[in-house]
């Protein structure tokens, strides 16, 4: 069982719909989970398709270093992450 399932088990589920999860760890690495797809990357912004929305990544010297089906972790300067 992953960390993130742990964390889950002492969350209140409101909203079942909610199918991914991101951790930003002090702005520096960032892990996102429930991904489809990559739709672009770069320096300073990065868009995930996630399931019903675009995920906006934005920051400084971003670089994917971890990559998966539908896991990926970003380091760099997080700047924000929300909803395109």
């Amino acid at each position: 069982m992953s960390m993130l399932d742990e964390i889950d088990k002492f969350m209140t589920k409101t909203d079942t719909s909610i199918n991914f999860r991101t951790i930003n760890l002090g702005g520096r690495c960032l892990y996102i989970e429930g991904i489809k797809s990559v739709i672009s990357f770069g320096l300073d912004e990065m868009m995930f398709q996630m399931k019903k929305f675009v995920l906006l990544v934005k920051g400084e010297d971003l670089k994917i270093k971890y990559l998966d089906k539908n896991t990926c972790v970003i380091e760099g300067k997080i700047v924000s992450v929300g909803e395109k």
